[in-house]
């Protein structure tokens, strides 16, 4: 991939469908690790609406908890022999941190119910029991949030062209025509598919048709982001070509994104994750929270260099560990 710009729209805790886009845009990029930039580049950052107001970045405070889940309960066959208890009285706060993105990984063993925290948490399940809320405001005032599913035909319509799939989060908003073009295209050259666009998503791989749901993702102005095992189904190549895509929307932000990501690869919970959540099942409940950070991450963005870090050793040890022993 070549120069790209990225258009990222202004949002705020409360999701407001604003038609003021903000540019981020950076050269020489690709998808190779290498090329992620540094904290030092010098890219330019254009702090301006399609009208010429000056905009200030939006990044959290640290004061407020992102999402939290609380006291949900959900109990299937109650009282049976089969009883199966999900949730039980449950809680879990992911917080802000100051300043920076957030970017949480999920895991645990299949039935645990990471996979329905995340349906909770854009609206695809109902809560039998508790409350979820983002930003302090109840999930209903918030807005919707989008996900990535793990099979691409969840998320693209097989009888739009990708230009079309991309525009349509922009067109339900009200944004015209034009303008969710012009914000497509750039979404598109973000994840290396500019010369698809006129594409119907049977005539790519699935890489690319996770590229794609990924631009939808971003068209939607979404603070927050979901990934549900996105990458499970891609071969090694793919799957770090969409991590490292995955990295630059989190460095290249204007805004505060977090990104909740539900994964049973270990490598990747700790290529992407500045925090990392273990669950156990029946009913769920948290058995461990790390916090992800290299050495040097001070001064470089996150790439293939972690693998060889002493942390990387011990977070992997760690990590492995604790899942063997759920």
């Amino acid at each position: 991939m070549s120069d790209f710009k990225t258009l990222f729209g202004q949002t705020n805790n409360n999701q407001d469908e604003k038609k003021n886009d903000i540019i981020y845009e950076q050269n020489n990029t690709s998808v190779d690790d290498s090329n992620i930039p540094s904290k030092n580049t010098n890219s330019q950052v254009i702090n301006t609406t399609t009208d010429g107001t000056n905009l200030k970045k939006e990044r959290g405070d640290g004061k407020i908890d992102v999402i939290n889940f609380k006291n949900l309960t959900q109990i299937f066959n109650k009282g049976k022999k089969n009883e199966y208890k999900l949730f039980e009285n449950f809680s879990l706060n992911i917080n802000d941190i100051a300043d920076d993105f957030q970017s949480v990984s999920i895991m645990g063993a299949s039935g645990c119910g990471k996979s329905r925290l995340v349906r909770l948490l854009c609206g695809l399940d109902d809560v039998q029991s508790g409350s979820v809320s983002v930003y302090g405001k109840p999930l209903s005032e918030f807005g919707n949030i989008p996900m990535v599913f793990q099979n691409h035909s969840n998320s693209n319509y097989p009888w739009m062209k990708v230009i079309d799939n991309v525009m349509l989060p922009m067109i339900i908003r009200g944004i015209s025509k034009k303008d969710a073009y012009k914000k497509a295209v750039q979404l598109l050259k973000l994840v290396g598919l500019e010369d698809k666009q006129n594409d119907y998503p049977n005539m790519l791989s699935g890489g690319q048709n996770q590229r794609v749901a990924i631009s939808k993702c971003l068209a939607t102005n979404s603070q927050i982001i979901v990934l549900d095992e996105a990458t499970g189904a891609l071969d090694i190549k793919m799957k770090r070509e969409i991590q490292n895509i995955i990295l630059r929307i989190l460095y290249g932000s204007l805004v505060d994104p977090t990104i909740i990501n539900i994964t049973h690869s270990i490598e990747e919970a700790l290529y992407l994750s500045n925090k990392i959540i273990i669950l156990k099942a029946n009913p769920c409940g948290i058995v461990k929270v790390m916090n992800i950070h290299y050495n040097g991450e001070e001064d470089k963005h996150r790439g293939e260099w972690i693998f060889q870090t002493d942390e990387y050793k011990k977070y992997y040890a760690e990590l492995s560990n604790t899942l063997a022993n759920i």
